[in-house]
C-alpha cells in the first residue's frame, strides 16, 4: 500500500473517531455555544460602533474604520483593505484564531498517547509505515479543527446576515477567507499537538505538556507584539514582527489576511515548513521507541 493510501486511511478513520466519540461530541456542541455567543458579542460590538457613527454615511463608517486600523498597522493599504471587512467578522475571526490552540489540544492530545497506552497503536503500524502513521494522525486531526472551525464561521455569519450587518455576497467572500486563515494557523498547531502527543504514553501527561507548550508560545507571540507595538509608537514607525514572533503560528493572521499575494504565499509557505519540520521531528523520534 503506498503512504498516500495510509494516511488517507487514517485520517479518515481520525475524522469518525472524532466525530463519534462522547468527547467529540461533548466538545462539539460546547464548542458551538461558545461561537453562538462569541458572534453575538461580535454583533453587539459592530452594532455599538454603528450607532455611534449613526448620523453619517456607511462610507464615513469606514473611513473610521481604516483610519484606526492603520494607525494600528502603519500599513495604509492593509488598513484599507480591512476596513471593507465587516467588523463581526473580523473580530470573530481573531477570536477564532486565539482560542485554535484550545481547540488543536482538546481534540489532539490523545491522538496518539491514547494508542501508546492501551498499545492498539501496534495494529496500524504492522500495516502502515510509522511515518505515514503520524502524518495520518495530523492529517486527520487538521482535518477536524478545520470542520469545527467552518461550522463556527458559519454559525458567525449567519448572525451577522441576520442582523444585517453583511451581504451574502460579503459573507461568501469574507467567511471563506477567514475560514483559510483560521485553517492555515490550526495545521501547525495540530503539528504540534500530534507530535507532543507521540512522546508520550499517558494521555494526561500529553495534554499538560501541549498546554504548557502552546502557553509559552503564546508568552513569546503576545510579549513580542506588545513590544512592537510599543515601539513603534515611540518612534513614528509601522510596526514589524519580532524574530521570535515566527515561531509562533497565530503572528501569521495579518499577513495571511493581506491583499498583496506574495505575503500570503510567503505566510503559507513558513505555516506549512513549520507542519513538515514539527512532523519529521515527531516521525523520528516515533520511529525509535517502543510500541
Amino acid at each position: 500500500m503506498n503512504p498516500v493510501h495510509e494516511i488517507g486511511l487514517l485520517a479518515a478513520r481520525e475524522l469518525r473517531r472524532g466525530i463519534r466519540s462522547a468527547k467529540g461530541i461533548a466538545l462539539g456542541a460546547l464548542t458551538l455555544l461558545g461561537a453562538f455567543v462569541a458572534s453575538l458579542v461580535c454583533v453587539w460590538i459592530e452594532g455599538a460602533d454603528r450607532a455611534k457613527g449613526s448620523a453619517e454615511s456607511t462610507q464615513a463608517y469606514v473611513e473610521l474604520k481604516r483610519q484606526l486600523l492603520e494607525q494600528a498597522t502603519g500599513d495604509a493599504k492593509f488598513a484599507a483593505y480591512l476596513a471593507s471587512i465587516p467588523t463581526s467578522l473580523l473580530i470573530f475571526l481573531k477570536i477564532t484564531v486565539w482560542l485554535s490552540p484550545l481547540l488543536v489540544a482538546l481534540l489532539g492530545f490523545d491522538a496518539v498517547s491514547g494508542e501508546l497506552q492501551h498499545r492498539t497503536v501496534r495494529f496500524w503500524t504492522v500495516r502502515s509505515r510509522r511515518w505515514s502513521y503520524l502524518a495520518g494522525k495530523f492529517v486527520g486531526l487538521w482535518g477536524l479543527v478545520g470542520a469545527v472551525t467552518l461550522a463556527l464561521n458559519v454559525l458567525a455569519g449567519s448572525v451577522a446576515l441576520a442582523r444585517g450587518y453583511v451581504t451574502p455576497g460579503e459573507l461568501v467572500r469574507w467567511g471563506a477567507r477567514a475560514w483559510f486563515v483560521a485553517f492555515c494557523i490550526s495545521g501547525a498547531w495540530a503539528a504540534v499537538a500530534t507530535f507532543i502527543s507521540s512522546c508520550f504514553r499517558t494521555p494526561i501527561l500529553a495534554l499538560l505538556t501541549t498546554f504548557a507548550a502552546f502557553f509559552v508560545s503564546w508568552i513569546a507571540g503576545a510579549g513580542g507584539f506588545v513590544s512592537q507595538q510599543r515601539q513603534a509608537l515611540d518612534a513614528g514607525i509601522a510596526p514589524h514582527m519580532a524574530w521570535y514572533e515566527y515561531a509562533y503560528p497565530n503572528a501569521y493572521d495579518t499577513l495571511l489576511l493581506s491583499p498583496e499575494t506574495t505575503k500570503v504565499l510567503t505566510a503559507l509557505g513558513i505555516l506549512v515548513g513549520f507542519m513538515a519540520i514539527t512532523l519529521a521531528a515527531g516521525s523520528f523520534v516515533f520511529e525509535r521507541r517502543d510500541i
